[in-house]
């Protein structure tokens, strides 16, 4: 997911801000917004034929159905499940049947479920997750899929904490076995008025959003002329106002969805349409095939009087066809041309880099405008729906005629990635989120990069880390992975910019530590291994360490589990016809709440006459020292991109600035020795005199030296805001068990 806060910062995908405003715009963990229970039977239709016992994954389809198999695992044994962390492990979907009904108004709605269970082990109760739903008295069921005929009647009962429920029988318990599970409720469309985001809570979090569960939208000409639609947002755990069910990423499963809508309206879902028959009141019922497997927060419907500008994407890797679609307010097709040819450049480089093409005959992006307040936003800026990715308008379509924005180019790019980082591979818990969106902002970056300079460079980068750097040295910086042992029930989401950013400047000093072969080679093993299926931290380093014969776990770990930035300082001195590289380790001064002392880092030191060898090592000790051939000038990470703060003893500053002309072309590097002074300078290890020295060395161009300027600026917004606090983003949920084993 990606944020709508800064010009180059993205969602849990949520950021910090957000997650503040959702969280001060309403829900709670135990009061409020449960599910109730009662109310008279829903009129409507019954969902169409139950499931087969045997029906079966459709990850794995036949070639002749047009949707490409799954891709095969580079090892069979691997295990790709999850444990759920609230939910029992006893009960697990196979098949979710979904059916609902928006009323005329757009403020409530009906629904219905047939899912396809697998009861493990004899339980007192099946639990679902569900927030704002009344389960209709009498219309919950179950069935014995060897005895369909016969229904058994549950009892909804709520939980005493969090938003799940208990289908409890009148007595006894319910035995192993599959059965087929039915319910049917009613719910709330948010934005249906002012009452979410009221006055006082707008004053306090003016990004309030009700941008969740099943939300109503406006879709604006450009001539002002408005229409109301609805689309829904399912991450982190808001799937459960849409619909009660199973919303931890470790429930993977298949879904079948259908609607009844207006006759006029346009619809999409995560498969393709397969139907769509008007009925005699006006309403049309329309249905789409089933999905993949995949976790409950992804699944997606939109509906309303949508214009759709339609091409095809040619798959490179057997040539097939694929429908892509852009859903755009009336009048606004057009505007989505930038965004349907950069769609397709970021399709085609995530096929050939990973590999593996996406289980679907076609790909959809919708893009509507926020109907609440005219904002521009409304706290993120896209959300990567398996296969129905859905934007806000305004931060993605572009007028005819006008420039796209930075943002338009990162956030289409970041959600593509998501369909293979965090939807054919999804974190196994929230605590992992990064393990979607580092590496979604990872893409993001190098397919900017690549294909639009003229919108970000590497320079860019060397900034984006430094602005890290800083957010990592306050009292409120957090790591990227939380050990949530020790961060109790809620607090382990990450602020944005280090679950996003950091993470992906991590994945940056992994990959030039082992090399951009070996790290798309790794990445091919780990999406291959765990495709349909749960990732964790260490799945991922086991997969980078099959592609090379260098360890990464440590160094992974070490980065991701601890907050502070190392500092390195060295000290080479000559001797004879050698150079004894003296390199020291230590947390570079900072204000953290739990601050390291030690990391496992890759070093690779650049030397020589023209500055063009290179010497690499993992540095996991406080100090060590490194013999080099030769007299040489000496410098410390020469891509620019490694995350550490490098400093030099007096004489290895002189000697490396006399060699500064060999990196003279390589302006990422300059800067990030310039920027590593000047953080050297803010904590009085090196004089004023000596960074203004170094500074008029390296003379960094004019524009360059602005955006150092326009950076500290930004940053320096940031600080004068006030305290920083990141509440959690699960909203509604109960008390969280601890992690039994956090490095699992």
């Amino acid at each position: 997911m990606k944020s709508l806060n800064t010009p180059v910062v993205h969602r849990l995908a949520l950021t910090a801000v957000t997650l503040a405003a959702l969280t001060a715009c309403g829900g709670g963990g135990d009061s409020g917004g449960g599910a109730s229970f009662g109310g008279s039977g829903l009129n409507a239709p019954s969902l169409a034929t139950a499931p087969a016992a045997d029906s079966g994954d459709t990850t794995k389809k036949t070639p002749d159905d047009g949707v490409p198999a799954a891709p095969e695992s580079a090892v069979a044994a691997v295990d790709r499940s999850a444990r759920p962390m609230e939910l029992p492990d006893t009960v697990w979907p196979v098949n979710y049947k979904l059916w609902f009904r928006p009323d005329a108004a757009l403020k409530t709605f009906v629904g219905r479920a047939d899912v396809e269970i697998d009861v493990r082990e004899p339980v007192d109760a099946i639990v679902v997750a569900a927030h704002d739903l009344n389960f209709a008295r009498g219309r919950t069921t179950l069935r014995k899929v060897s005895k369909p005929g016969e229904a058994i009647p549950l009892i909804p009962t709520p939980q005493t904490r969090g938003d799940f429920v208990q289908l409890r029988l009148n007595d006894g318990q319910i035995a192993k076995g599959k059965y087929l599970l039915h319910m049917e409720w009613d719910g709330k469309i948010q934005f249906s008025d002012a009452e979410y985001c009221t006055p006082d809570v707008l004053a306090k979090n003016p990004l309030c959003s009700a941008a969740s569960g099943i939300f109503k939208v406006g879709l604006s000409t450009p001539e002002g002329v408005s229409s109301d639609a609805i689309v829904t947002q399912g991450e982190t755990n808001f799937a459960r106002q849409w619909f009660p069910g199973w919303d931890e990423p470790a429930f993977r499963h298949t879904f079948e969805i259908s609607a009844e809508v207006p006759g006029d309206w346009k619809t999409v879902s995560n498969g393709a349409q397969t139907e769509a028959v008007k009925l005699p009141d006006g309403y049309q019922r329309v249905a789409f095939e089933k999905t993949p497997s995949m976790p409950m927060y992804l699944a997606f419907f939109g509906g309303g009087k949508f214009d759709i500008l339609a091409d095809k994407f040619k798959n490179p890797l057997d040539g097939s066809d694929m429908a892509l679609r852009w859903f755009t307010p009336p009048g606004r097709s057009d505007w989505a041309k930038f965004a349907m040819e950069w769609t397709k450049v970021s399709m085609d480089y995530y096929y050939k880099y990973t590999g593996i093409p996406l289980p679907f005959k076609k790909f959809d992006t919708v893009a509507a405008n926020d109907s609440y307040d005219n904002k521009p936003n409304t706290g993120f800026g896209g959300m990567e729906n398996w296969g129905a990715i859905f934007e806000f308008a305004d931060a993605v379509l572009t007028k005819p005629g006008d420039k796209p924005s930075l943002y338009s180019v990162t956030v289409v790019t970041h959600e593509v990635a998501h369909q293979w980082f965090g939807d054919l591979v999804t974190l196994d818990w929230w605590d992992n989120v990064w393990l979607n969106e580092s590496f979604a902002r990872w893409f993001e970056r190098r397919t900017t990069i690549k294909f639009h300079p003229e919108y970000y460079s590497f320079s860019d980068y060397v900034l984006d880390k430094h602005n890290v750097i800083v957010a990592d040295l306050k009292p409120s910086a957090v790591p990227v992975q939380r050990n949530l042992n020790d961060a109790g029930s809620f607090g382990f989401i990450s602020p944005s910019i280090f679950v996003y950013n950091k993470g992906s400047h991590v994945l940056e000093t992994i990959q030039n530590y082992i090399g951009e072969e070996a790290m798309q080679k790794g990445l091919q093993i780990y999406l291959k291994d765990y495709a349909y299926g749960n990732v964790t931290p260490t799945r991922l380093w086991t997969s980078l360490e099959k592609a090379t014969n260098k360890k990464v776990a440590d160094i992974g770990d070490s980065l991701i589990r601890q907050t502070g930035v190392p500092l390195l300082t060295v000290d080479a001195q000559c001797a004879g016809d050698r150079t004894y590289v003296n390199i020291t380790q230590e947390s570079f001064p900072n204000q953290n709440q739990f601050p390291a002392s030690t990391w496992t880092i890759p070093v690779t030191l650049a030397y020589g006459d023209a500055m063009d060898k290179r010497e690499t090592f993992v540095m996991s000790n406080n100090a060590t020292q490194v013999e080099l051939p030769g007299c040489t000038a000496v410098l410390a990470g020469p891509t620019g991109q490694d995350y550490y703060v490098s400093n030099y003893s007096a004489p290895s500053w002189s000697n490396l600035l006399a060699k500064v002309q060999n990196f003279a072309g390589n302006k990422p590097l300059l800067l990030n020795i310039e920027r590593d002074a000047f953080r050297l300078l803010g904590v009085g290890r090196i004089t004023q005199a000596q960074y203004d020295q170094i500074k008029g060395v390296l003379n960094l161009p004019a524009p360059l030296l602005a955006k150092t300027q326009l950076s500290q600026q930004k940053m320096a917004a940031v600080d004068a805001g006030g305290k920083e606090e990141y509440p959690h983003a699960l909203r509604f949920q109960g008390k969280l068990p601890l992690r039994e084993n956090q490095k699992r």
